[in-house]
């Protein structure tokens, strides 16, 4: 048997949630990008040449907020492995060890956060 099994299980168990998590940011960010390219070739655009212009502007801030949710999904996937292994390293330990606090969590969220609220103004543009 493995020495302290649960404490494993539950460190893989949260890895791959945290896993699961930045590969559907991910897939939102790409889902943001191919919106845009959607709507413009449906032709989606609004019909007077202000709202044409508030349009333009939105898809462009639309597919750079596509293209940071990648790069944020990417970055909680890479923390999560190093917070896999330096947890995998302290169960291992056999005194007991202070962790040191991230906030790495806390600004990937807000990342998160800003790109679905600038993709619900998206919409409320269209």
């Amino acid at each position: 048997m493995i020495t302290r099994y649960t404490d494993h299980a539950a460190n893989e168990r949260t890895f791959l949630a945290w896993i699961r998590t930045g590969l559907a940011v991910i897939a939102f960010g790409f889902f943001l990008v191919k919106l845009n390219v959607f709507v413009d070739a449906t032709g989606g655009s609004p019909s007077h040449a202000v709202a044409e212009h508030v349009g333009v502007f939105a898809a462009v801030v639309a597919r750079y907020a596509g293209l940071a949710m990648v790069v944020t999904g990417i970055g909680i996937i890479g923390r999560s492995g190093a917070g896999f292994e330096r947890t995998r390293r302290a169960i291992d330990r056999d005194e007991v060890i202070r962790m040191p606090r991230s906030r790495v969590e806390s600004l990937l969220s807000v990342a998160v956060a800003i790109a679905v609220a600038i993709f619900c103004v998206y919409l409320a543009v269209l």
